[in-house]
């Protein structure tokens, strides 16, 4: 598979990685895996920068555009455009879901705390700092637990359900372990065990615990849809039971 590279930060790409950037070392990187989120870009943007902007450290905003359909990539660009040396894109061809997302965000970002997050505002940036001031206190891997958890119980409910599985199973106890709002230290992410595919991305933590990293949770705000879909089903739910048997047997 072949890349196209629009410019160092705008990427349009099939699958595979692009050369390691050569820009320097940045404090912060968010990553934010994004599908058909066109009116929530901008809003999310500025709530971002806003929020980074006080930290006084430096940082950048990696989009990873899963195959959208609607003007999602447009708006990507336009921010890039705008805040070239802030804001990368990347952007897949077709939909390839979250892990790949995730991971092609990962393999670009320069930041030596990275972060995860959606792109549907459900996810509040003024928590940025409590995240921190955990990672500051030795954890190296800090998930957010939302709380309370604005979602219809047809949401809810099948999560309780997995995050209880998964607590028995692995030993990890997590009240949200499917939440995208995460906070990493730069080894975690590099460690070389984590190849990670299907939907493993929700299973970092357990396997970053595994590998003897310190893993924490906080509460953090949790904010109504307000645009767009919930990406979220019967599918995907069995897809995670299918990930958590094969993290448990080949991990």
């Amino acid at each position: 598979m072949q890349q196209t590279e629009i410019s160092s930060n705008l990427t349009i790409e099939p699958a595979i990685a692009t050369p390691e950037p050569t820009e320097q070392k940045v404090a912060i990187s968010i990553v934010v895996p994004v599908m058909n989120e066109e009116q929530s870009i901008a809003i999310l943007f500025e709530k971002l920068s806003a929020q980074l902007d006080t930290l006084g450290q430096t940082y950048e905003i990696i989009f990873v555009d899963d195959g959208s359909t609607d003007n999602t990539f447009a708006e990507l660009k336009k921010l890039h455009d705008e805040h070239p040396s802030i804001v990368r894109v990347i952007r897949f061809r077709r939909n390839f879901g979250k892990t790949p997302a995730l991971v092609a965000g990962f393999e670009r970002c320069r930041g030596e705390i990275i972060f995860t997050m959606d792109g549907d505002l459900q996810d509040d940036p003024e928590e940025i700092p409590s995240f921190l001031t955990k990672l500051d206190e030795g954890y190296d891997l800090v998930s957010g637990w939302k709380f309370p958890r604005l979602d219809p119980i047809s949401k809810t409910f099948p999560s309780r359900v997995f995050n209880g599985l998964v607590s028995t199973l692995t030993g990890v106890h997590l009240h949200d372990i499917n939440n995208g709002f995460k906070a990493y230290r730069r080894e975690v992410i590099e460690d070389t065990h984590f190849k990670l595919y299907g939907d493993f991305h929700r299973f970092v933590p357990v396997m970053a615990y595994w590998r003897g990293f310190r893993v924490t949770e906080i509460k953090v705000r949790h904010h109504p849809r307000k645009y767009g879909v919930s990406k979220f089903g019967a599918r995907r739910f069995a897809r995670g039971l299918i990930d958590l048997l094969n993290v448990l047997f080949l991990t």
